[in-house]
């Protein structure tokens, strides 16, 4: 699963503060988050379609798909290591591992 082992990206996700998230933390967000990081890391490339089509069928948190991508995903797999979000000119979220020294 290249540079981040599949037990340490549950305590990644559980440092993150949801300080840029306008909802709140539970478990089950928590939950989604590790489910939408592991499918980036695993696919490198992703659309936000990808994302709710794939994850969130499976990890909704008690969330709609719009306030689930907008308040969870797009807050807190941005701050995630290796995450690139979707900017000018794409719409693709990334998965670009450091590389090692």
């Amino acid at each position: 699963m290249s540079t981040i082992h599949v037990a340490n990206t549950r305590a990644v996700v559980e440092s993150l503060s949801y300080r840029n998230a306008p909802i709140d933390r539970t478990p089950a967000r928590d939950d989604a988050v590790l489910a939408a990081y592991k499918y980036l890391i695993t696919h490198r490339s992703l659309s936000r379609f990808a994302l709710v089509g794939n994850v969130y069928p499976m990890r909704d948190a008690g969330l709609g798909a719009r306030e689930w991508y907008d308040a969870l995903i797009v807050p807190l797999l941005a701050d995630l290591p290796g995450v690139s979000p979707p900017g000018p000119g794409t719409a693709l979220w990334r998965y670009e591992p450091a590389s090692a020294v």
